[in-house]
């Protein structure tokens, strides 16, 4: 009689599980974009938006901006693994912050959950450089060590790390002028201040296209849509591949069947016309990985970087 009654209890307890996780989600997602309103939250919003229809709940976009993004960061590697909250950011809050600015998480505490979309980044080089494509810079930064300046967005940001591991896989040197924000970083290469800039479409792209910048390489791994014509690093002798890669990471932790349930939701929303119809509007490319793949190309963004950023003497503050 006891066995019976033990075989009885493991059975239920077995039927009660699944049904459990069946179950997910019981009430709303919150995702957490760690950077101010912008562009950012508004792909966050609109993925969200339709992720909800298939999960059934209601899914809340938060901004937790501040500190170079690592308080939104840290604010979901350090929540309740259970798929309720989720982080929308580039990879760089986990592969240069880490690095960088010592953040309280560490790098594996955040896992990939989907891929969302890419923003290719230009390499623009002032209207009367003395050099017209990639192989030209090399040339002339070889034989002019540290005179070829470049801006950047600050010091230790994404971009100033992917024009520093561009420099030394070309084997050059580069003279780094940081600024307060991507804006006045493309102000200063209009001007004709700095030589160098590297940025995003929406900013580099209208003065490429009125004639104030001249775009020499794409720093991605395909040539972009935006500016068809400019090659990529790899086509012109340099192998790197670097982009601003847009996706989904959970806590480590998160239990797999939950992963699975909104991998499939983000899939579905990433994949749909309405936001490959949002995505051309905001000059981004849609590009879904699910979270393995997408873990993979991160770990690979993080290697350079790993690489790149004991050679330099960063001042962060």
């Amino acid at each position: 009689m006891k066995l019976r009654h033990l075989l009885a209890a493991a059975c239920a307890f077995a039927c009660i599980v699944p049904a459990q996780a069946q179950t997910f989600p019981t009430r709303p997602i919150t995702i957490v974009v760690p950077y101010a309103p912008g562009a950012t939250d508004r792909q966050a919003r609109q993925i969200a938006e339709l992720a909800s229809q298939t999960l059934g709940q209601p899914i809340v976009v938060e901004n937790r901006d501040g500190a170079g993004a690592t308080i939104g960061a840290n604010y979901v590697a350090t929540s309740k693994p259970d798929g309720y909250t989720i982080l929308f950011s580039t990879p760089a809050v986990i592969t240069v912050a880490p690095l960088v600015s010592k953040p309280p998480y560490k790098y594996d505490d955040l896992v990939g959950l989907a891929r969302a979309s890419i923003t290719p980044h230009f390499l623009a080089a002032r209207a009367d450089a003395p050099f017209k494509n990639v192989t030209e810079l090399i040339a002339y930064a070889k034989a002019n060590p540290g005179k070829v300046t470049f801006a950047s967005p600050g010091s230790g940001t994404a971009v100033h790390l992917a024009a520093e591991a561009f420099a030394d896989a070309a084997g050059i040197k580069l003279n780094h002028i940081p600024y307060r924000g991507t804006a006045p970083a493309v102000t200063a290469a209009v001007a004709g201040t700095v030589d160098l800039v590297l940025g995003a479409p929406g900013t580099i792209g209208p003065q490429v296209e009125g004639g104030k910048l001249r775009a020499i390489a794409q720093f991605g791994p395909t040539r972009s849509p935006t500016l068809p014509n400019v090659p990529t690093l790899k086509e012109s002798g340099v192998d790197v591949a670097l982009r601003a890669e847009f996706g989904f990471f959970l806590p480590k932790g998160v239990p797999s069947d939950v992963v699975a349930k909104l991998d499939a939701a983000l899939a579905k929303a990433i994949q749909s016309d309405t936001f490959k119809e949002f995505a051309a509007r905001a000059l981004a490319v849609p590009a879904y990985l699910p979270g393995p793949e997408y873990q993979k190309s991160v770990d690979d963004e993080r290697a350079v970087f790993v690489r790149v950023v004991p050679k330099l003497a960063l001042d962060t503050k």
